[in-house]
């Protein structure tokens, strides 16, 4: 199943409901439901923010398969510029500042790779490509040390 739509903050029920229909085809339980919602809503929300070109919106696509090991696999591709923000890691140290003493942005990326599974990223075809599962076991996220 798939969507295709704007990166326009319009498009939001869409993509919840989308979201919504899969979880519920893929059976997941309201704790993995809840980790697709907030991935999917953070990638495409720095879509939305990021990824126009000459004040044109990108198109933004959405799959997800149910076949394999993990009850779905979602695709979330996009024709924005490209970006890979993956590539930024975040050190331990930066993870334990408070909100106010970190750099802006970055912590959308961590929620995405927390709460999503076997996270990847690719360019390809002129299109961003990340790609994550959920997993029955996917625990929710680690809250770093003290």
């Amino acid at each position: 199943m798939s969507l295709v739509c704007l990166a326009d903050n319009q498009e939001y029920p869409r993509l919840q409901a989308f979201v919504e229909q899969a979880c519920n085809r893929a059976g997941c339980s309201p704790g993995q439901r809840t980790r697709v919602q907030l991935v999917v809503e953070e990638l495409f929300s720095n879509t939305v923010k990021y990824g126009q070109r000459e004040a044109v919106p990108a198109s933004v696509t959405i799959s997800v398969d149910f076949a394999g090991e993990h009850p779905m696999t979602v695709h979330y591709e996009d024709d924005a510029p490209q970006h890979d923000a993956f590539g930024q890691a975040e050190t331990e140290e930066e993870l334990r500042l408070s909100i106010t003493r970190r750099r802006v942005g970055g912590l959308g990326i961590v929620l995405v790779r927390e709460l999503g599974k076997d996270v990847s990223y690719s360019w390809s075809g002129g299109k961003n490509r990340v790609i994550f599962t959920v997993a029955a076991d996917t625990p929710w996220p680690r809250r770093p040390r003290e």
